[in-house]
């Protein structure tokens, strides 16, 4: 896949499926705890399975969910570093790769130096221009599923349901 394929392909999809399920696992836990909170939702009866909420159980049921977000957040982190990580590697194999295909091609050093340098100017262009915007677009990706869990977490804790 040649460089400008792979910045394409970054640009389009960021990030790759296991992190968009953890993504959508924190964001969907999260959107409980903010329902519980917010609007007051407490189960005290889950008939289908005839289990009744004690004010113990809803209190232990908050804990549980506080530990799922902070859960979720904290795998969703981890991916997303993996992915930024992997980014990083990948761009740095293209270069090493295509500088030593240009040098191989180029046995006068002075030739190949030249044809180098043009080649890693245009990869920094290339590099400079796509990375913007994925991080750009990460940042979002990122940072409102993190905030939204942080919200849900602090309003949990502070529903008065858990003991901090």
């Amino acid at each position: 896949m040649s460089e400008t394929n792979h910045f394409s392909e970054r640009l389009r999809e960021p990030l790759n499926e296991t992190t968009r399920k953890s993504r959508r696992n924190l964001m969907a836990a999260s959107v409980v705890g903010v329902i519980i909170t917010d609007v007051g939702l407490v189960p005290t009866k889950i008939s289908a399975f005839g289990v009744e909420f004690t004010s113990s159980n809803q209190q232990a049921l908050i804990t549980l969910l506080v530990a799922a977000v902070g859960y979720f957040a904290i795998s969703f982190l981890v991916y997303i570093f993996s992915e930024l990580e992997a980014w990083r590697i990948v761009i740095a194999s293209k270069r090493i790769d295509q500088m030593s295909d240009a040098s191989e091609k180029h046995n006068d050093r002075a030739t190949g130096f030249l044809h180098m340098d043009i080649f890693q100017r245009n990869i920094e262009n290339i590099y400079i221009k796509s990375e913007r915007t994925f991080y750009a677009r990460l940042a979002i990706e990122l940072a409102i599923p993190l905030v939204f869990a942080c919200y849900s977490i602090h309003a949990l804790l502070s529903a008065g349901f858990c003991s901090t």
